[in-house]
């Protein structure tokens, strides 16, 4: 009796964990709104699978997947040009932007500048965009920081995650950026050609014609986009059913141990004990009917 009270015991632990397991696992997804797996002993391991495609933008997207889309095409984005180590001012810089046909001025240009940082802030009319940022004076620069922002904005269940970007320009002998390209929709990248994006201090002092230093940024889109998709590893649905088959696991595991026990290792070990001794050992249910029989049984 009190072995089969230690078994259910530890079959109701078993369970328990199991279950208390298999809370802990389903609430992992998604990822990025879980801190740790502190139950695991890797705790960075989480209930999510991803999966990475290259999409075309020219081919339709499901109705689902369109409000995504179109926060990300009225996200408004903000350019941010700093030139390093000049002691260019504000008063010579001025943008406009390249057109087909022709250039307009931008007017709602911001610039600041202090100890040697001259910063130009632009808002962006569209995402494909052909900038020029002109100073007109001679001044020397040690390097070009160039940095595109754009406001983080939630639509029901659409998030769209805020822009923050900056790569930096400079060489130990460089004086200006020649060309800079990048391009993506929320994942900016840099293309640019080393041989036109610096020149040396020598070839600058030496071309004295320079009166001014042109500065052009063309924004481009690709024709495709990265998808990312995250799916749990084990669903809700799929954890309950496993976790119940664990469980009768262990109860017929239990069982079986017990009928083995019972039908063939304890009468092996009777008749074992039988044939070394001489001794039959009775089973403990015959010992106490053939006990009670003889206490019932009248006297001659």
């Amino acid at each position: 009796m009190w072995i089969g009270g230690l078994a259910s015991i530890a079959v109701l632990l078993v369970s328990g964990m199991a279950y208390g397991f298999a809370i802990s696992y389903l609430n992992q997804y998604p990822s990025e709104q879980v801190e740790g797996s502190p139950f695991m002993c890797d705790q960075t391991l989480r209930n999510a699978k991803f999966e990475s495609s290259l999409q075309a933008l020219a081919v339709p997207v499901s109705e689902a997947e369109q409000t995504i889309f179109s926060l990300l095409n009225e996200q408004v984005f903000t350019l941010q040009v700093d030139f390093v180590n000049t002691n260019a001012s504000c008063r010579s810089v001025s943008a406009s932007e390249i057109t087909d046909s022709s250039t307009v001025t931008l007017n709602g240009l911001g610039c600041t500048d202090s100890d040697g940082l001259l910063e130009t802030k632009v808002i962006l009319s569209q995402h494909t965009i052909k900038i020029k940022i002109i100073i007109d004076e001679i001044a020397l620069i040690g390097a070009v920081r160039v940095g595109l922002t754009g406001p983080a904005q939630t639509d029901g269940s659409s998030q769209l995650k805020g822009l923050n970007f900056t790569e930096v320009f400079s060489s130990p002998a460089s004086l200006t950026l020649a060309q800079s390209v990048f391009g993506g929709l929320s994942y900016p990248t840099f293309t640019y050609s080393l041989t036109e994006q610096f020149m040396t201090e020598e070839t600058y002092v030496s071309s004295g014609n320079s009166t001014e230093t042109t500065f052009i940024i063309d924004i481009t889109e690709t024709s495709y986009y990265i998808k990312n998709s995250q799916s749990p590893i084990a669903k809700q649905a799929e954890i309950i059913f496993r976790t119940l088959l664990f469980a009768f696991l262990c109860l017929e595991l239990c069982a079986m141990a017990f009928l083995i026990c019972k039908l063939l290792i304890t009468p092996l070990v009777r008749r074992i004990y039988a044939c070394c001794t001489g001794n039959v050992i009775e089973p403990e249910e015959e010992h106490h009917d053939h006990h009670n029989h003889e206490e019932k049984s009248p006297h001659p």
